[in-house]
């Protein structure tokens, strides 16, 4: 039932984006303070790229006999969307599944990097931002029982904008989120 609403969310999303892409392009956006949307396609895109990161965590949260199967709906629906299209010289149905997972959690990273920097304020995404690294570490191995005080190996976190592969996940979330309390603001 979850992967039925995500699947209708990631598709509403997904038009959702292309129609405010045109009104931007047109010119005729306007700023509605109401319900959070005043961003245009940056709130849009912070959307899909935010669910992206829960079906992963879903996914990776299911007990070890379910995994298989959750990990492979979750990939049905977050390649779905992406923010930079990933080489066409790879066949991601080619990958292993945590190669694959791996692509689609550095491609929300991108995209929730992105949200702030096309708007200053948008804090949203820096908490989402923070929230995957703090997860890296399960979606990288799903068995660690050390969660956001685990790492990631250096031949992985390179990929991952701003996940220091020297410190625990934890910390790396820490030094983005900082960002938000710096005394400029």
């Amino acid at each position: 039932m979850y992967e039925q609403y995500m699947a209708l969310a990631m598709d509403n999303y997904s038009r959702a984006f292309s129609e405010v892409i045109a009104i931007e392009s047109d010119g005729t956006f306007t700023v509605d303070q109401q319900g959070g949307s005043s961003h245009g396609s940056t709130e849009v895109m912070y959307r899909i790229h935010a669910s992206r990161l829960k079906c992963l965590v879903s996914a990776v949260s299911h007990a070890e006999e379910e995994l298989e199967v959750a990990e492979a709906e979750a990939l049905r629906l977050t390649e779905s969307q992406w923010f930079k299209e990933p080489d066409s010289v790879m066949d991601s149905s080619a990958l292993h599944t945590r190669d694959r997972i791996w692509n689609v959690l550095s491609d929300v990273v991108a995209g929730l990097a992105q949200c702030r920097l096309d708007h200053n304020f948008f804090h949203r995404s820096v908490y989402r931002y923070a929230q995957a690294l703090m997860w890296s570490p399960l979606l990288y191995d799903p068995t660690s029982c050390e969660g956001s005080l685990g790492t990631v190996p250096a031949t992985r976190s390179y990929q991952i904008r701003g996940l220091n592969n020297s410190t625990h996940a934890a910390h790396s979330a820490e030094v983005i989120m900082s960002s938000l309390f710096d005394k400029k603001r």
